[in-house]
């Protein structure tokens, strides 16, 4: 294995702020050491932070939780402090963070896939992430970002990325039919790159009022609100029982699995992006009958000669994606268990939520 650079990152004398989690459904401000960089990794004074589907899973206990570091990953900031090592980077970047770290040495990097690092680790490690007043990064996972682009828009970079990747998995071209289980940020933003990149046409899943307003607003061509429609059916009925060329899973439940299978073409994609946190029971027949491509999607490397990250850089800033009007609710990080009960609970409306300092 390749060791990155030290984890532990020492602390100055300073004090900050940062939301830690005590226990299930509760996350509060604490103050804590603010770190200065260990060689390799850099300080920034954050921005503005979203709240992922990940966090809740974290929020409700599904995943494990942090007693000792802030979460956060959709992160944007300004550079404020660098470690020994550190090149490309300077005071006052505006920059984007990555979830996590790589070596860059290992066979898995040198091939590309770096979100297989042998040595990964969250880009925080030793640190805080984004829902504290500074943010520690590894600098394997430091993006610079346009001055043009808003600290919102910046926020947005990561989920962005995983979609841009979600749609790369899938292979889908101009040609295709592509459906997305899933009114979630992922959801809508999977919607997003699929209009980018022109596919011949959309359908999404939705299961909330302001997931339908998004998905017409990202110009789905058909939106199947689940409980008022059977999207089986629908799709029978759209394809003339052929089915979609590709599926793309972002729920991460059995029915959101079972469904994509049942509205994928034969031999066509079905990309799960979801994020499971149990086991799951699945029916796996139509995959031996109708021998469609399952594949998953973790996070981002390289899908082609730039990475991710910097193809989701350039969909927001060059304004192919709106990215920015997913976000309904703003709090600030001293409201920050506020703003987890509006991200979990979506009757209150939310669709993304931002920690905005």
């Amino acid at each position: 294995r390749v060791a990155l650079a030290p984890f532990l990152i020492p602390a100055s004398e300073a004090i900050m702020k940062a939301a830690i989690y005590k226990g299930l459904q509760d996350i509060r401000i604490d103050e804590v050491d603010q770190p200065v960089p260990a060689p390799g990794y850099v300080i920034l004074d954050t921005q503005c932070t979203g709240i992922c589907g990940s966090d809740l899973h974290e929020y409700w206990g599904h995943w494990p939780q942090s007693s000792a570091a802030a979460p956060g990953h959709e992160t944007c900031g300004l550079v404020a402090d660098v470690g020994a090592g550190v090149e490309g980077l300077q005071l006052g970047d505006k920059v984007a963070v990555e979830v996590t770290s790589h070596c860059g040495r290992c066979l898995y990097c040198r091939k590309g896939f770096y979100n297989h690092c042998a040595a990964r680790a969250v880009s925080w490690t030793g640190g805080h992430g984004g829902f504290a007043e500074f943010t520690t990064a590894h600098a394997s996972a430091v993006f610079k970002l346009p001055e043009s682009m808003s600290f919102e828009q910046g926020a947005l970079v990561e989920p962005v990325a995983v979609c841009q990747r979600a749609l790369a998995q899938a292979r889908a071209t101009h040609q295709d039919r592509v459906g997305v289980i899933g009114g979630g940020t992922i959801g809508l933003l999977c919607l997003a790159v699929a209009k980018a990149i022109g596919v011949q046409e959309t359908l999404i899943t939705v299961k909330y009022d302001q997931q339908v307003a998004m998905a017409q607003e990202f110009g789905a061509d058909h939106i199947v609100k689940m409980g008022e429609k059977d999207v089986r059916r629908y799709v029978e009925d759209l394809t003339d029982r052929y089915g979609l060329d590709a599926v793309i899973e972002t729920v991460g439940s059995a029915q959101g699995f079972n469904d994509a299978l049942a509205i994928v073409r034969r031999r066509g994609t079905v990309v799960l992006v979801g994020g499971y946190h149990r086991p799951l029971e699945v029916d796996l027949g139509p995959i031996m009958l109708a021998e469609p491509i399952v594949t998953g999607s973790f996070c981002y490397g390289y899908s082609g000669m730039v990475t991710d990250f910097q193809a989701a850089i350039h969909l927001i800033a060059s304004g192919e994606i709106d990215a920015a009007r997913l976000v309904t609710h703003r709090f600030p990080l001293a409201d920050v268990a506020d703003a987890f009960r509006a991200a979990a609970d979506k009757r209150s409306g939310a669709v993304k939520v931002h920690i905005v300092q």
